[in-house]
């Protein structure tokens, strides 16, 4: 203990210094002190809660208008009333006041209202941004508060908007993860019903209760034609050949409906004009993972059933890729019954299946190309970069290996329908017995 020295009536005396408080006594005092502190703003808080109440039906007014005036899709769409809108903004903003007293938030509100939202297909960020401006008002109605009251603590004032900044984080967790979570099971709703739909129109089996135009409507299929039947074959169960195609489409404003089975994935294309199909078998080249065929355009919805029977004859060709149907009438007959032109392919072309490649693939690339020019033997040699003499000798050794001539039409047209059903059709040929070429 510290001691001093002073003179008391001429005489010394001992004197003790001031006794110093303990630290149990200072703890007691400060956590006396807090607690007094905390009592006031807890008043204060409450105080400031029922003013935000007071002024909750002119708020609400205010904010609905904002949200309208401030947000494109609330401004320029009716899917919300003026009722229901100042009714959603009330009841959040009521739970967001009462969050400023109660222990833990309520996100029950805003769970409904993400729901809702996502139902009547308000897009997310425009639900965030209302969130934003409703939380920004009563920001400012919390400051004006504060004018009107001075008395106020700063601690008070800090404490409420903390509660309000929490408030507002939960609120839009729970509103966004309702909203997503909606968004998600229409989405798979909307996909079952559409690839049922789709099932329905592709198999050329209309429900009683829905006409064909109400079916196209669902599937956002315009009712005027022409359009395209696409089959493609798949390589693994559950696995799409042609993935993301309608999205795809999409990007180049193309409509669609599209099934996938076990084995093909299959859909109808709206393709109006020549350059909209070509646009589609273009993209359809790029992102096939397996063979794919494509129908000529047919003008009306009811005919995609017979449409796709032509896409899917397309499947059995050789090779990979993308094959069309031309719609032609060689074509029609080599597809439309193959267990006879199969028989006539194989008898017509029997000796040339028997050359070897590449004896073989110059003959059958001639033929082609001279009807594709109509029989002209020049605009052929031109196609083939060979001399027209070439030509003229293929197509003898093609008359002697088929004995078919190509100057007898009967004989001209049996050779052309064979080639365009080896074009088409996987041919299996044995070579003759006798090994003659």
């Amino acid at each position: 203990m510290s001691r001093s020295l002073g003179r008391v009536g001429g005489g010394f005396e001992l004197l003790r210094s001031p006794r110093r408080a303990t630290r149990g006594e200072i703890g007691y005092a400060g956590g006396r002190k807090a607690a007094q502190s905390a009592a006031v703003s807890e008043v204060e808080i409450a105080q400031i809660q029922e003013a935000l109440i007071a002024r909750m039906s002119d708020v609400t007014v205010a904010v609905a208008a904002s949200i309208r005036a401030d947000i494109p899709f609330y401004g320029a769409s009716d899917r919300v009333s003026d009722e229901f809108l100042a009714e959603s903004v009330r009841d959040n903003l009521t739970y967001m006041v009462d969050a400023l007293t109660a222990p833990s938030f309520d996100t029950a509100p805003a769970a409904a209202t993400g729901r809702s939202r996502a139902e009547l297909g308000v897009p997310l960020a425009a639900v965030m941004h209302a969130y934003r401006i409703g939380v920004h008002r009563m920001w400012q109605e919390v400051m004006a508060i504060a004018e009107e009251q001075p008395g106020l603590s700063k601690q008070s004032l800090l404490a409420a908007a903390q509660h309000m900044w929490e408030a507002q984080d939960q609120f839009v967790d729970a509103m966004a993860g309702a909203h997503r979570d909606r968004t998600t099971e229409q989405a798979l709703d909307d996909a079952a019903e559409r690839a049922a739909l789709a099932e329905y129109l592709l198999q050329g089996r209309i429900p009683s209760d829905q006409s064909l135009w109400e079916i196209a409507t669902l599937l956002r299929l315009p009712t005027t034609g022409p359009y395209l039947a696409v089959a493609a074959a798949t390589t693994e169960v559950g696995k799409q050949p042609l993935p993301g195609i309608v999205d795809r489409l999409r990007a180049i404003d193309v409509y669609s409906a599209w099934r996938l089975l076990p084995d093909q994935q299959i859909g109808v294309v709206h393709a109006p004009t020549v350059a909209v199909r070509t646009a589609v078998i273009d993209l359809l080249r790029r992102i096939a993972t397996a063979r794919v065929g494509v129908s000529a355009p047919f003008s009306e919805l009811r005919d995609t059933p017979h449409g796709l029977n032509f896409a899917r004859r397309e499947l059995v060709g050789p090779g990979t890729g993308v094959s069309v149907f031309d719609g032609s009438v060689l074509g029609t007959a080599a597809i439309a019954a193959p267990e006879t032109t199969v028989d006539l392919a194989r008898a017509v072309l029997r000796k040339l299946h028997a050359l070897p490649a590449e004896d073989r693939d110059p003959l059958f690339a001639t033929f082609r190309a001279w009807v594709a020019h109509d029989g002209n033997v020049k605009d052929a040699s031109a196609e083939l970069f060979v001399h027209p003499n070439t030509v003229r000798h293929r197509l003898r050794r093609i008359e002697q290996l088929t004995d078919r001539s190509i100057n007898a039409p009967r004989e001209v047209a049996e050779l052309c329908l064979a080639f365009e059903v080896d074009a088409r059709v996987r041919l299996q040929i044995d070579a003759p017995r006798d090994g003659t070429a």
